[in-house]
């Protein structure tokens, strides 16, 4: 078996949909080499246990043997059943095996220099090898441990027969007949269709019982039909526990019994039961089928097994399965490429699921609509617009017609792709109205729209709103809430975008439709880009009157429009009535985008620049801004954002002292622009109340990598400002790829000293 699995491991093709797992997959020579060793032990265990159980009893029986002179003689009415028949034929056997274990040695002792002669076996009257005699004596063993097994049953038959009783089931009322050979293949054939008829497990036991009590040895028909009891009772998880029986037994085992064994494990549910009856075929040689990998497949791409679960880990198992059925030399069916793309899909490994869709159409075979549909869908979560229409295509070669879920994957896709292929959405949606035989839904319209207002394009998404209303399609709440979305996009440039939201928001009253918190989460955003403070303001006093609950983004972008209307005070008043709520709804809490919206409404509409200016022509010091009552309200905000956890308290990074230099870095590599702006305030507060004695040698103000984004730029400028506000001296540089602020010793030393205590 290791050879063969070998071979065919280093010719099979490899799939190379599942290199992804392949890290992780045991190859298939390692598992069987695994399995051979877990089963040689088991056997050894076996034959060790049953050598120990066969000593004692030989032991007992010469004991019982040498002592019977000196025992008193057993009662008149004493019957066979006295005598422990078990005990008997266990010793017999010894005996047996003793006999031919000392032929076996004979055999090996003779002279292989000695001729023994050319006739066959059966020539020449009848002359016989040492092979043959060991053979001989094996197959008496056989006949007499069967005799042993027939008085056995007789002598309890017998036994049950004296004593008045009779059969316990009017079943096997046969076995208590005059003459009848429990050992014959008729017998055991009459058992096993007596215990088909049962119609429970309680009935099963008990008729095994009495069979066992009678001298009937079950064989694998007899486990085949408790097996088939289990299924039509209704209770498939015993039938996994029979074929353990049966296997424990040491009965020979065919394909049959295995297929059964599966079908049942899985009708349990117990899957890593049913892979571990599939090893067992695999050790004992039986060959496995396309379908039944097919059935494995699809138990473990459906189910969890062990403590690891979720989507990623099935697939993972799936993909092991699917490796080990090509290393068996089994082509796969359509159906199991299928179910792997659908194990790929559900995990959300879109690429993976395209990959084996690729593979399977390099076969030759001709994909099922449903791994066409799926693999589109896959498609379009990765926004792969040209891949999926050439699926598409092809699905209509194939003589499958499109459905609306195929049109809806297609549009979908035009919305998830990098750049919204809005024109291509408008196409797909003219060819499913032309094809005539798919109606467009409401799911149609609103991917639509969708791909309207990704691409920017309000007039578009209406456009798709107005064939909607014609199509005599339901308006609902989610379609109304991406029309007002769209007309909030280019509100920056258009000043009616807040009186079109507006419109549509008074027409949900007409069609019946409430709106949510959805509705007026997006209409204050629109107030926002239009810079419309107090129609924001008043949108949120009526969303709290219709008893609406406010979220955390509505606050944001509420604080957004103010700060953007330049109303830093009313915007702080919002955010401190959504700090109080949060003591009691842990929903409002404020998070980082929150402290960043708030810093932008109080610093104003153009932000610290600006905001230093303005200082500077209303009070000639433009060095006093970084004293003013703004920037105190600034470092509070921060200060709340340390309690919250959400930004780092500069305290303690000033207080660490390179062990050499004796510099300190300070960290700004993760804020944003204007988070960089208030740390750096509250740097210079937390500076000022050091004493000179324990200022750094150098600080340093890390602002991150040089990148195409720019984000490390915008920090460090931001960083500069306040700096030049401040009026301490400092110096830019480039350590490598890393944009670096730096202030020597003495220029720390010398701004300290002025502003100590001013803050």
């Amino acid at each position: 078996r290791r050879t063969r699995q070998t071979t065919t491991h280093d010719t099979a093709p490899m799939s190379h949909a599942c290199a992804a797992a392949r890290a992780s997959t045991t190859t298939p020579t390692r598992a069987n080499a695994r399995l051979s060793q877990r089963h040689r032990a088991s056997r050894a265990a076996t034959r060790g246990a049953r050598a120990s159980a066969s000593a004692a009893r030989r032991a007992h029986f010469i004991v019982a043997r040498s002592s019977s002179s000196n025992a008193p003689p057993p009662p008149p009415s004493a019957t066979p059943e006295d005598i422990d028949a078990g005990d008997f034929l266990s010793a017999l056997e010894s005996f047996h095996e003793d006999e031919v274990q000392r032929f076996e040695v004979a055999l090996k002792a003779e002279d292989p220099g000695v001729f023994k002669g050319t006739m066959d076996e059966g020539d020449g009257g009848g002359a016989t090898t040492g092979a043959s005699r060991v053979d001989k004596l094996r197959a008496e063993r056989r006949e007499k441990r069967t005799a042993v097994r027939r008085a056995q049953g007789d002598a309890r038959r017998a036994s049950i027969k004296a004593n008045g009783g009779g059969a316990k089931s009017e079943k096997l009322v046969f076995l208590y007949e005059e003459g009848v050979d429990v050992a014959s293949e008729d017998t055991v054939t009459k058992c096993n269709d007596a215990v088909r008829l049962c119609t429970s497990m309680e009935e099963v036991l008990m008729l095994v019982k009495e069979m066992r009590n009678c001298g009937v040895e079950p064989v694998e028909s007899t486990y085949v039909a408790v097996m088939l009891v289990c299924r039509n009772v209704g209770a498939p998880e015993r039938a996994v526990q029979v074929y353990d029986a049966l296997a424990d037994a040491g009965v020979s085992v065919s394909s049959r019994t295995f297929y059964l064994a599966i079908e049942l494990a899985l009708k349990a549910g117990m899957v890593r039961d049913a892979l571990r009856v599939k090893d067992d075929m695999q050790y004992k040689m039986v060959p496995i089928g396309s379908r039944l990998y097919v059935t494995l497949l699809r138990a473990v791409a459906d189910n969890d097994i062990g403590k690891r679960k979720g989507p990623q880990e099935r697939l993972v198992r799936t993909c092991r399965l699917f490796e080990e059925m090509l290393a068996d030399g089994v082509a796969p069916p359509p159906a199991a490429y299928h179910i792997l793309i659908l194990a790929a899909y559900r995990a959300k490994q879109y690429d993976l699921a395209v990959r084996t869709f690729e593979e399977f159409v390099d076969t030759g075979v001709t994909p099922s609509r449903q791994t066409y549909e799926t693999v589109i869908d896959a498609m379009s979560k990765s926004g792969l617009v040209p891949q999926a229409l050439e699926v598409f295509v092809s699905m209509k070669k194939a003589g499958l017609a499109p459905r609306k879920q195929s049109y809806n994957a297609l549009l979908a896709a035009c919305v998830n792709a990098p750049q919204p292929r809005v024109e291509a959405a408008f196409e797909i949606f003219n060819e499913l109205r032309e094809s005539g035989d798919v109606e467009p839904d409401k799911n149609t319209f609103a991917l639509l729209i969708d791909a309207a207002s990704k691409a920017g394009r309000p007039e578009l998404a209406f456009d798709a709103f107005t064939q909607m209303r014609e199509s005599g399609l339901e308006v609902e709440l989610s379609t109304l809430n991406r029309l007002i979305h769209a007309t909030g996009l280019n509100a920056k440039e258009d000043e009616t975008a807040v009186q079109a939201g507006l419109e549509l928001y008074n027409a949900m009253g007409k069609l019946g439709v409430q709106p949510d918190v959805i509705t007026y989460g997006s209409l204050i955003s629109t107030c926002a880009k239009s810079r419309d403070g107090k129609t924001a303001i008043r949108l949120f006093n009526e969303m709290e009157s219709n008893g609406i609950e406010p979220n955390t983004i509505v606050f944001n972008v509420l604080i957004n429009a103010l700060g953007r209307a330049d109303c830093g005070d009313k915007a702080m008043e919002y955010f401190r009535m959504m700090q109080e709520r949060s003591m009691s709804n842990r929903d409002l809490i404020p998070n980082r985008e929150t402290y960043t919206t708030i810093f932008d409404a109080v610093l104003g509409p153009g932000g610290a620049e600006s905001a230093v200016a303005k200082h500077a022509l209303e009070s000639g010091d433009g060095e006093s801004f970084v004293h003013s009552s703004k920037v105190s309200m600034l470092r509070e905000i921060y200060a709340n954002g340390v309690e919250s956890g959400v930004y780092e308290d500069l305290s303690s990074s000033l207080s660490l002292r390179d062990p050499e230099a004796g510099a300190c870095t300070i960290n700004m590599n993760q804020l944003s622009r204007t988070e960089a702006v208030v740390a750096t305030f509250v740097f210079l507060q937390r500076l000022s109340e050091l004493k000179v004695e324990d200022l750094p040698s150098a600080l340093f103000i890390y602002a991150g990598k040089a990148s195409r984004k720019g984000g490390a730029q915008r920090r460090l400028l931001a960083i500069e400002t306040v700096l030049r506000a401040a009026a301490i001296k400092f110096q830019t540089g480039d350590v490598g790829a890393a944009n670096i602020v730096a202030i020597k010793g003495k220029h720390a030393t010398r701004w300290v000293e002025r502003n100590a205590g001013t803050f």
